[in-house]
């Protein structure tokens, strides 16, 4: 048993170190490949380090492939190591993504997402009523991977899910706990979109706006992202009850203090204030978009701050108070719920990014001359359609932070060749790359579900991929026709 081990251990480490080599081996030496017109030697050199890094990224990890990939900028000769650093870790959108998990870290450190959760599915106009509170459960869901993120609010809607199927008795094979568990796991991905400042939305955003030089309008983002949410919801559950049929019955006997629990759903001092101050970060940050002409001071001030600017006023604020003598904000500690790798991939992106769009480099000719006839000959609803689609397959099987930044040198691509307004089509990715639920390789959500004993194979597969042709197609609908 020992031996099959270390053999096993021998076997994942030769894998790691070929995988690492083949990463650096494109990461510095795909640009002495002769180039190929009209892209140039310096774009050689660019993709290969972009090609490095997302092998690395796909097949060993995001953190070292993401630092190597800033050292091979350094060497191409386009960029000096200070402005490598500059244009990484300075470049705005990775400072507000940190501070946003310092302020989501305080968010779940204070047990806020279980309390609403349980809160939103106890009222007395949801219990009693099957549907609606399957609805409300998800709708929940969605809310709390976007002020959160998708796995901490698997885990909390699970744990919920078990407990209604116990009290229901509900067993593993029974179709509504399988109806609920997948959703939860589904509708929390697309949720994780619905805040445009976490990490994927942020990360395919900014790569964006990294190459177009402004920003996508907040307001008309987050009123696409929640319609789009609420009707997936709605078709997930349509479709999944034509092909289960579950017993409800014992639904409508639900009862709310099982789910309470012991502990009650009173919220203590400093889970108001905390709440508070994430409807002070949601209104701060949205107002400039919605007045984006006014000369009133609370909105030129916001301005000026901007959403980086926002983010550290409030964080900072949150650190100088306190509560019974202690912050509410213990930086030192919330400096632990920080996803670095989603920090460094984005750091490295970004500057990669910016350098691929320069005219320098031969990209922009290229992409125009392979995406202008597919932007040209169809529609701008068709061509947001077919960008949806391939964002759905491709983010299935390859880790969606990657595949939106590949997507997004595309979209650049077809507006500057069209003219088209970017808001659908840059949504559309952003959305459709979180619909990965059916591979492991696709998320981590998608290797829970995997996992997930209550769901198993085969009815993942009797129900994930309507679900995932649902919701490309209700996304690029709803972003079509209010993004266009």
């Amino acid at each position: 048993m020992v031996s099959a081990t270390k053999t096993a251990e021998k076997h994942g480490n030769t894998k790691y170190y070929i995988n690492s080599a083949i990463c650096l081996i494109i990461m510095f030496g795909f640009g002495y490949l002769p180039p190929v017109a009209p892209i140039t030697t310096l774009g050689m050199q660019i993709l290969g380090i972009f090609l490095g890094m997302v092998y690395g990224w796909i097949f060993v990890e995001i953190a070292w492939p993401s630092l190597a990939g800033l050292v091979a900028l350094t060497q191409i000769g386009y960029m000096s190591a200070a402005d490598v650093l500059k244009a990484s870790f300075g470049e705005s959108n990775v400072v507000l993504m940190f501070f946003i998990f310092i302020f989501c870290g305080t968010f779940a450190h204070y047990g806020l997402s279980r309390i609403i959760a349980v809160w939103s599915i106890t009222r007395k106009a949801v219990l009693g009523r099957p549907w609606v509170f399957t609805f409300v459960f998800l709708m929940v869901m969605a809310f709390l991977g976007g002020v959160t993120s998708a796995t901490p609010t698997i885990v909390i809607g699970w744990s919920l899910a078990y407990v209604i199927s116990e009290q229901c008795g509900f067993k593993k094979g029974d179709s509504y706990p399988l109806i609920l568990i997948f959703g939860t796991a589904l509708i929390a991905q697309l949720g994780d979109c619905i805040i445009p400042f976490k990490s994927i939305p942020l990360l395919v955003m900014g790569v964006y706006e990294s190459l177009a030089g402004s920003p996508i309008p907040l307001g008309s983002y987050m009123l696409i992202v929640i319609l789009a949410t609420m009707l997936c919801i709605i078709a997930y559950l349509f479709i999944a009850n034509l092909i289960f049929r579950p017993d409800m019955k014992s639904l409508k006997e639900l009862n709310a203090e099982t789910l309470m629990g012991e502990d009650g759903i009173q919220m203590n001092k400093v889970q108001k204030i905390t709440l508070l101050f994430l409807i002070l970060l949601m209104v701060m940050m949205l107002l400039p978009g919605f007045f984006p002409s006014s000369t009133f001071p609370l909105i030129v001030f916001l301005k000026k701050l901007g959403s980086t600017g926002i983010c550290i006023l409030l964080v900072g604020l949150m650190c100088l108070m306190r509560v019974d003598g202690a912050p509410i904000i213990n930086f030192k500690k919330m400096v632990g719920n920080v996803e670095w790798n989603s920090i460094l991939l984005l750091a490295a992106a970004i500057p990669v990014a910016n350098i691929m769009s320069n005219e320098a480099s031969g990209f922009p000719a290229a992409l125009q001359a392979f995406i202008s006839p597919m932007a040209t000959n169809t529609s701008p609803f068709v061509f947001v359609i077919l960008i949806g689609l391939v964002a759905t397959l491709i983010t299935n099987v390859m880790t969606n932070g990657p595949v939106g930044m590949i997507l997004m040198a595309a979209v650049y691509a077809a507006v500057n060749s069209v003219g088209m307004n970017p808001t659908a089509a840059v949504v559309t990715v952003v959305m459709c790359v979180h619909i990965a639920v059916l591979f492991p390789s696709g998320s981590s959500t998608a290797a829970l579900i995997n996992g997930n004993e209550w769901i198993g194979t085969k009815n993942l597969w009797k129900i994930g991929p309507m679900a995932c042709v649902l919701c490309w197609l209700i996304i690029s609908v709803i972003a079509g026709v209010l993004g266009l």
